[in-house]
Parts: C-alpha cells; structure tokens; sequence
C-alpha cells in the first residue's frame, strides 16, 4: 500500500485532524490482529465498539480514525462522523493510484470460486491480487483494496448484495474495469423481495463499469437479453454452457462415477474468427463447478489468455475449504463438505451431483437462511425434490429443515448431538454391510453445518 496523510484524507472528505499529522501505508480494524505502524479505523457495530480497544493498542498504531475524539491522547487522530464511510473513502483514494485493471465478480453463487479461478489462470503470466477470502461487503471490499499491491497488473475483487444498492457502492469504490454475473438464484431473496430484484441488484455491477469496461455475459442466465442492452455501448464477451454462438462454450461434458466432469472449451477468436477447441477435466467434482470454471475463463479470454493458458488455470485452481469438497475418509465413507453456504438452487445442484454417487447416499441438511415468507414452501420444494432423486437416507436439524425433512419422510433432529450420534451408528451399520456411504452437508452459514463435517472426520481414521 502506498502512503497516505491523515491531514490529505481530512482535506479532501472533511472531518478533523487531532494531534500531529500521521502518514501510513496500512490499516486495521482489528485490534488483534494489529500489525506495528497500521492506522486503526475504530468501526462501530451492533455489539462492539472499536473505540474500546485503542488504549490497549496505543503504542502499536501510529493513529486512529475516530468519531469520538481522545484529548488526553497524544496519537495522531481522524476525527470523523463516519468511520466506516472514512475506510471507504481512502480505499478510493487507493483506488485511484491503481494502474491495473480491475475484475469485479458477483453472482449468487461461485463468487469465491470464479475469483480463485481467474486467480489462478492470470497469475501464471502476469501480477494478480485478490479478495482474501470471501471479505465481499462494505467493509470486505475497501479492505481487499486498501491490502493490494499498487504495481500489480490485476485486482480480482469479489462482491456480494443482500439489498438493492449494495453492490453500486461497491462499484463507486472499486470501479471495476471487467465486471461477471456467475448466476442469477434465489440467495438472500427475504432481503431482495423477488428474483426480479436480484436481477436488478446484481446488475448494478454493469453500470458500475468505467467507460471502457468489459462486460461478461452469462447467456444461459433468462436475464441475458436485459444484461446484453445494458452494456450496448460497452465491450461485451458472452459465455455458455449449450450456446455455441457465445465466445466461449463448453461441449461434450460428461462426468464420472464420483462426479468429476471434463468437457470440451471451446474459444472464438475475434480476429480470426477460428474457434479453438481443447477437453479438460477439472480438479474438483460438482455440475456448478463447470459453470464457474466457464465464468472465469470468460474473463480471462476477455484479457487476452490463450486457451492453453486458461486451461492450466481450470486444472490447477485451489478452491477454498467447504465448497463441495470431497474428503475420502475410506474406500467406504466419503463425505462431500458443501457446508459453506446454501440456497435454493445450490442446494438442488448439490443433491444432484451426489445422487449420481454409486452407494448408499444421505443428505445431512440444515436450514436454508434469508428465504423469507417462502421460506417454509422452499424447504418442503426441496425435500420433494431430494425425494426425486437417488437419496437413501435424509437427515435434517434446524426448524425450517424440517419440512424437508417431513416431505422426504427423513429424520430430523433438535439436536446436532443426536444427530451425529444416529449418523455414526448408520455408518457404521454401512461398514458392516460393505455398503459405501456417500454423505453430503449442506445448509446456509448459519445453520453451521462444519461441525458435522469435523465430528464425522474426527470419529472415523482416514485410510484414503
């Protein structure tokens, strides 16, 4: 990060300098995790107070944003109104000194696995910095910007939306150069209202682009046509998966027993207008793992990557833990970790995925969160369609899991200590019969569902 003044930042959005002028090249807001010489934004929350911690880190930090002014205080302080809208305004002023191009990503799902993605294919050939993790919201996003390198060639910076709006802030501070939809799904709808609104908010991150941005276009999504006309005037590269008039699509996908796909990628060269053609098999098993790995080469043709090059990127991306990751704990137990996050049609996507698994398959599910008032219908809607599918055994814990769990005619427990308990007795039950167990956790973030994923793995030796 480059250095800024305190005073340069109280000139150019107000507020008051305390104490000397200070100049900094990194920031915190975290008091435990403070590094020597960091400028510490004292943000406020709904159970936390920044402004707490600075006694007890005075000595390590060589200033303060605040909006409660310490006189006794001898440190170089940012009084403000606004210590979160003060983060933002110096992410932009960062921003502004960034050279590079910069890749906004958003979607319902995939974000942090497209990131990763472009991620890995630009970085064989040029600079690249990312979002650490999933930091995607109004304190994520001028984090990760405030964190990269000046002199690098790319930002890929990942943004999420719980209401309209959310994202165009993201943009005025980020500005993105390249914008993607991954996909359109029914994630966060109690706070959007309707899936018309998810359109319109993830939208916004098209009519935040620079005036010589790049537009993705998912043409498999149904608001492909609105995202087209929106970005007229801007450069636009199209992506699908049965599209072969996009610049970029996939063809003869097929999958294995365990469902790891490969598929042909198929690129349109503008200039030439020749189409290139290579099969690849992706690292990771699940159908929406494809889709992403479409998503994110679509960028990086958009950038100038060869095919090769963004193949080596498919095959050697290194996805974030909880993302329908296998972990073989035996020849007969394999359990698929997805119990990252859920929503509707992620979790549909899932469930097909593992019933295409030779075994005995059982869902272990918690409950879908921010569905609002169809909350209730969506979770029956999802055990009707577990029902449908090759699912032996469903297994629920959370109040609105259990009407899928009624619908299924599955077990569903108050309790996550009954039901890991019943869970380990059928596995071992399956052991016994020579039966594999092919067991998938899903549920939202809140649902918590990891703790299933460390029981079972630390109650049973990995021999795999």
């Amino acid at each position: 990060m480059t250095s800024f003044s305190l005073a340069a930042a109280a000139e150019r959005f107000g507020g008051t300098i305390l104490n000397p002028d200070v100049m900094f090249n990194a920031i915190s807001i975290d008091s435990r995790s403070i590094n020597a010489g960091d400028l510490f934004f004292a943000i406020q929350g709904p159970t936390y107070d920044g402004h707490a911690f600075i006694p007890d880190i005075e000595n390590k930090i060589c200033g303060a944003v605040v909006n409660k002014a310490d006189c006794s205080s001898d440190l170089p302080q940012w009084v403000v109104e606004d210590t979160r809208l003060a983060l933002r305004q110096i992410a932009e002023m960062k921003r502004e000194k960034f050279q590079g191009k910069l890749i906004a990503v958003t979607g319902s799902s995939g974000k942090t696995s497209v990131k990763e993605t472009i991620f890995s294919a630009l970085n064989q050939r040029f600079s690249v910095c990312k979002t650490k993790g999933n930091l995607n919201n109004e304190i994520g996003v001028p984090l990760s910007v405030l964190a990269n390198k000046l002199d690098s060639d790319f930002w890929v910076i990942e943004m999420g939306a719980s209401k309209i709006g959310d994202i165009k802030h993201l943009c005025e501070i980020a500005k993105p150069d390249v914008a993607i939809i991954n996909n359109i799904q029914r994630a966060h709808i109690e706070g959007f209202g309707s899936i018309e609104n998810i359109v319109i908010a993830k939208s916004e991150i098209y009519s935040g682009l620079t005036s010589t941005g790049i537009a993705i276009i998912n043409l498999d999504e149904k608001a492909s046509d609105y995202w087209m006309q929106l970005n007229k005037e801007k450069q636009i590269y199209t992506f699908s998966s049965k599209d072969k008039n996009a610049d970029l699509y996939s063809s003869n996908l097929q999958a294995d027993k365990q469902g790891y796909f490969k598929f042909d990628l198929n690129v349109r060269e503008r200039v030439s207008g020749t189409t290139k053609t290579r099969t690849i098999s992706l690292p990771h098993s699940g159908r929406q793992h494809v889709d992403n790995s479409l998503s994110a080469a679509a960028v990086c043709h958009s950038l100038g990557l060869t095919i090769d090059e963004i193949c080596t990127g498919l095959r050697s991306v290194d996805l974030p833990y909880a993302r329908f990751q296998n972990i073989k704990i035996s020849p007969l137990l394999l359990l698929v970790d997805d119990s990252y996050n859920a929503n509707p049609d992620s979790f549909k996507l899932a469930v097909e995925n593992i019933s295409n698994r030779q075994g005995f398959n059982i869902l272990v599910i918690g409950d879908l969160a921010e569905l609002g008032d169809e909350a209730e219908a969506i979770h029956r809607e999802l055990g009707e369609f577990a029902k449908a599918k090759n699912i032996q055994k469903l297994m629920s814990l959370g109040d609105l899991s259990r009407h899928a769990s009624k619908i299924f005619k599955g077990d569903h427990y108050e309790e996550i200590e009954h039901l890991l308990s019943k869970l380990k007795e059928l596995i071992k039950l399956n052991i016994g019969k020579g039966l594999r167990s092919n067991i998938l956790i899903k549920g939202s973030r809140s649902s918590r569902m990891e703790r299933v994923v460390d029981e079972i793995t630390r109650s049973f030796p990995r021999t795999c």
